[in-house]
């Protein structure tokens, strides 16, 4: 059986959705506007890379990565959403 080793701050995809996960669609366009690379955003923010990434790509995050995320590029949570 494969071992997955995930980000804390991305949601495993065995656990259920919750109504508390979150999904960041703006993230990507939030962060361009901003003109940061994903490695600037991950090292202003201290949320890895491959999070971002993952976040990105549509994963679902937890509500502190998205407070993270959003306070280094200095706009509210809901923006990213």
């Amino acid at each position: 059986m494969p071992v997955y080793h995930l980000s804390e701050s991305v949601q495993p995809a065995s656990r259920a959705r919750s109504s508390g996960d979150v999904r960041v669609p703006r993230l990507r366009n939030v962060r361009h506007r901003m003109a940061l690379s994903q490695e600037e955003l991950a090292d202003k923010s201290g949320v890895a890379r491959s999070t971002i990434i993952k976040l990105e790509a549509g994963h679902d995050a937890w509500p502190s990565t998205v407070r993270k995320l959003a306070a280094a590029l200095g706009v509210k949570p809901a923006d990213l959403q």
